[in-house]
Formats: structure tokens, sequence, C-alpha cells
């Protein structure tokens, strides 16, 4: 069983039964969890901008754009991992659907880090809330929040669609050698 996990020609990998259903719970879990937390934060944020700008959210394109792309960018790593059960077909790895998730989790977290970016340089260049001498400090807690929310999809959704050998092993019910 062991030659099944490293080989890439193949076009499904075995899989450990309570691995595959690990995968198939914790997809839904995380994804939703991602999502909640997400709105969270940007609920969060608007609600202690309130008494401190005098309104949630900031007047400007530019500094909606830089709250709301972080977010943005975690709930479609939201949207990818909870698609990660897709990648299973009973208690096979489909490989193909796999190496398209990867694909799709590395761009959604590539976008997280250039749109964190972004709202970070437009937090402190910037004037977002007209208070002229205020730096928005709880922009910059929510843009820390996102990409800490993001990284933990990230994670998990690389972990879902690409184990290693020895998490494989830990989750088999016989040795795998």
């Amino acid at each position: 069983m062991k030659q099944y996990y490293g080989q890439q020609s193949a076009e499904y990998a075995p899989l450990p039964p309570l691995f595959a259903a690990r995968v198939r719970v914790a997809s839904v879990v995380i994804g939703v969890s991602l999502a909640i937390g997400t709105l969270l934060v940007f609920g969060i944020t608007a609600l202690v901008n309130r008494p401190l700008h005098g309104h949630s959210l900031p007047r400007g394109l530019l500094g909606l754009v830089a709250l709301l792309l972080p977010m943005l960018s975690v709930l479609a790593i939201a949207v990818v991992v909870l698609s990660a059960r897709r990648c299973l077909q009973g208690d096979y790895l489909v490989i193909a659907r796999a190496r398209g998730t990867r694909t799709a989790l590395t761009t959604c977290f590539t976008v997280l880090s250039g749109s964190c970016l972004i709202a970070l340089g437009v937090s402190a260049l910037v004037d977002l809330w007209g208070n002229h001498g205020k730096l928005g400090l709880t922009e910059l807690l929510a843009t820390f929040a996102n990409f800490a929310i993001g990284l933990i999809g990230y994670s998990a959704g690389l972990w879902f669609v690409r184990p290693s050998v020895s998490t494989l092993e830990k989750f088999s019910d016989h040795p795998i050698w």
C-alpha cells in the first residue's frame, strides 16, 4: 500500500477510511467556521468603528475596498475548503481534483496576502475616516485577524488534499508497510 502514496501518475490514491471520514466532516466544519469567523471580524470591526468614527464603514471607495478585500479573500478560501470534499471518491483521493483544489487554495492565499498588504498600506497612508491623526487601528486588527483566519483555512485545506505519509499512517487501522 505504501507505493500508492508517493505515485504522481495514479488517478486515485487510497486513503485510510478514518482519514477520508475526517476530511468529509472537517472540511465542512472548517469552511463554515472560516466564513462565520470572517463575518464576525467584519461585524465587530463595524461595531467598534461606529462610536470611534461616527460611522461603521469608511466613506470613501478606497477605504471600503481595503476593508472588504481581505474578508472576500478569506471567504474564497472558505469556499475552496468546503469544496475539498469533492476530491474524495469513496476512500480514494482523486489526484486531478486534489491538484486543482491545491492550485485554487494557493491562488486564494496569494490574493489574501496581497489584499492584506494593500489594506495595511491604505490604512497607513490614507485618512480613511476623516479624523485626521487617528490611525485606523481597528482596520489593522481586522486585517491581521483576516490573515490569521485565512492562514488557518489554507493550512487545513492543504492538509485535506495533500496529506503526508505520516498523517496517513496515524489514521490507518493497519500498517502501511
